[in-house]
């Protein structure tokens, strides 16, 4: 896989008419064009849950060149993006953000809570420098937990897009994902890595960001995406308890 670089650095290359190698970024990862509407600021890493922090997959894990089912990438009519936490809020309704960790850490979070009849889960979005990830459980508590926004989602009807939810064996997931990039023990693990060709409506949207880029450059630098993912499915009791799905593009 080439050097991961991500589409804001194009853009601001592009717009300076500098290198993507050469540019320094002038925009932080924290800022985008929508922000959730109030934000917390957390020095502390106890969101257990957060892949993006920092995943350790092991020896075992074995990167796989394949796609994975249509709708992985989405949940509740939500899509892994650059609006990510916009897109959202705005199908959820308001949520607190909040931050943590820096550089290539750092990772801004909105939370959903489902209350269940024996226990509540979580819905979580997150964008990182150039991750972009949701993830769905019911599990431990962590610091920041008290800013996660109710919802009156149902929690049994909670799927992604390529049906994957709560309760799952790992036969079930199996057979749905197929074969998984490593296991261990209440743990399934799937990381696939391969070349995208972006679509006429990503396009599009790609072009809005760098209007100053010749339709030539665009073509050659944009067209095609190297696309890196990561599922991590827990099981307790051999049943589906948490559900993270991790996605980047580079350029």
């Amino acid at each position: 896989m080439p050097p991961r670089i991500s589409s804001e650095l194009l853009v601001i290359a592009s717009i300076l008419n500098l290198s993507v190698f050469a540019c320094v970024p002038v925009v932080s990862p924290q800022t985008t064009s929508k922000q959730a509407e109030a934000t917390v600021h957390l020095k502390d890493d106890s969101d257990w849950w957060s892949i993006t922090k920092g995943f350790e997959h092991g020896e075992n894990v074995k990167s796989q060149e394949r796609e994975l089912p249509p709708g992985s990438f989405q949940i509740v009519g939500v899509k892994l993006g650059d609006e990510l936490l916009a897109d959202a809020q705005e199908r959820l309704g308001p949520a607190t953000a909040v931050e943590r960790g820096d550089a290539g850490e750092w990772r801004r979070q909105i939370c959903y809570v489902v209350a269940g009849e024996s226990a509540n889960t979580y819905l979580i979005f997150e964008t990182g420098e150039i991750d972009r990830a949701f993830y769905l459980f019911n599990g431990a508590p962590w610091k920041g937990q008290d800013s996660c926004s109710a919802t009156n989602l149902v929690p049994g009807k909670l799927a992604t897009g390529s049906g994957l939810h709560i309760g799952e064996s790992p036969a079930e997931i199996i057979a749905m994902l197929g074969k998984p990039s490593g296991q261990r023990e209440g743990e399934l693990v799937y990381l696939v890595e391969y070349r995208k060709r972006n679509s006429a409506e990503e396009l599009k949207e790609l072009r809005k960001k760098v209007p100053a880029m010749s339709d030539e450059e665009f073509a050659k630098s944009l067209a095609v995406a190297d696309l890196t993912a990561i599922v991590v499915l827990k099981f307790a009791e051999s049943k589906l308890n948490y559900i993270a799905v991790s996605k980047s593009e580079t350029y």
